[in-house]
């Protein structure tokens, strides 16, 4: 591990860094495995970020951020039965789909 924090410093040593700048999608990479990996190791988020030579929050985000898209299925034609409908009167109705709640509440209207 001692290695890949020694490459990540100098990498970021050699970037032009500053209040606002994005890190290349590479840099980001290695923060986020270096970062996890002291993580894993049981380190604070401070201590990574005082190892990495970047500010414990960026360290945090960066290894925190969801992975970007994630595979999806989509359902051909899943219709949500059952819905209730409860109006500010106090009045209740249960066991509607959806065409027949949207009439309801334009009826409402």
């Amino acid at each position: 591990m001692e290695t890949e924090i020694r490459r990540l410093r100098a990498a970021l040593a050699r970037r032009e860094g500053g209040r606002g700048r994005r890190f290349a999608a590479e840099l980001r990479r290695q923060i986020t495995a270096v970062g996890r990996g002291l993580r894993a190791e049981g380190r604070s988020w401070f201590k990574i970020g005082r190892e990495i030579g970047l500010p414990a929050e960026t360290v945090r985000r960066l290894c925190e951020a969801s992975p970007g898209f994630v595979a999806v299925e989509v359902a051909d034609d899943v219709r949500p039965r059952n819905l209730t409908v409860v109006a500010p009167s106090g009045h209740r109705v249960e066991g509607l789909d959806v065409e027949t709640v949207v009439a309801l509440l334009a009826r409402l209207a």
